[in-house]
């Protein structure tokens, strides 16, 4: 399926013969933007696979938090030992490139971040390094000043458009995906296709349009007590207010552009995963969205 906008990245990525191509790049912008099928294309240049291939290429090895093995839970950074044990799979190819794909890393600690600085001096081997992040600002210096970088934007509603049909998402469903997307290829074709997804986005519309109407101090705060109202998955459920607090930022952006609450809204979700209370974060948005 073809990629939806970035025409002047892919030209510039895949233009490259694999002696051109940086031995370590940074690709940042917002979630779902298409980092990583970017990334995946690009890589699937370097060793000579297609797209699809790329995917499950052992040539190709892939480093995110994702979950404790042990117990289940999502863990909320790259361990150190995860990064080390990428030597130990060096072996599954003796001549041709080698691709490490860290996927979101703004994951990375210090103790991983210099465990990858070691890999990335490894001699006698073809290595690329492809690391997304959402910002420069995300990723640490050290790997930052290593790589060269590409900024993917929010495409426009023209290339989304002709995207979707392409895939042969019916006329009536685009014009939702659109608002919901803002740009963002992924969300976008996830609420077209996923009926599950669309109908989260549907509830949470009917709660937005709740907050909106609060005239209470009692109101505001039943409203926020719905939010916390689930004690464990602390992880996954900053993850979800991030998700709930994009969809916000959509429809204010569709209704009143130039809502204080819009910046607001963009300040706060990348704070989420910081160490700051997340209730406390969300008191803020929905008094300045009620005001």
């Amino acid at each position: 399926m073809e990629i939806i906008g970035h025409k002047k990245t892919l030209t510039y990525l895949l233009g490259m013969a694999p002696e051109q191509f940086p031995h370590t790049l940074l690709i940042t912008g917002p979630v779902s933007v298409g980092k990583t099928t970017i990334a995946l294309a690009a890589a699937a240049r370097l060793l000579g696979c297609s797209e699809g291939q790329a995917e499950t290429h052992p040539s190709i090895i892939r480093l995110k938090a994702g979950s404790d093995p042990k117990t289940g839970t999502p863990r909320s950074s790259i361990p150190v030992q995860m990064v080390r044990d990428v030597k130990s799979l060096f072996h599954i190819q003796s001549d041709g490139p080698l691709v490490i794909l860290i996927e979101r890393a703004q994951e990375l600690q210090q103790e991983s971040s210099n465990a990858l600085l070691k890999i990335m001096e490894e001699p006698g081997r073809k290595l690329y390094f492809i690391i997304l992040a959402l910002s420069e600002d995300s990723v640490l210096q050290t790997i930052k000043s290593r790589s060269a970088h590409v900024h993917l934007s929010p495409v426009t509603d023209s290339e989304l458009r002709a995207g979707m049909l392409v895939r042969g998402v019916h006329e009536t469903d685009i014009r939702g995906a659109l608002e919901i997307g803002r740009g963002r290829p992924g969300v976008a074709i996830r609420y077209a296709e996923d009926a599950a997804y669309r109908e989260r986005v549907i509830s949470e519309r009917m709660r937005f349009a709740d907050v909106r109407r609060c005239k209470t101090t009692f109101e505001v705060e039943k409203l926020i007590g719905d939010f916390f109202a689930k004690k464990d998955r602390h992880i996954e459920g900053r993850a979800e207010l991030a998700e709930i607090l994009e969809w916000w930022m959509a429809w204010l952006s569709a209704s009143e552009p130039t809502h204080p609450a819009i910046a607001q809204i963009a300040k706060t979700i990348p704070l989420l995963f910081e160490n700051m209370h997340p209730r406390l974060l969300m008191e803020r948005i929905v008094i300045e969205v009620v005001s």
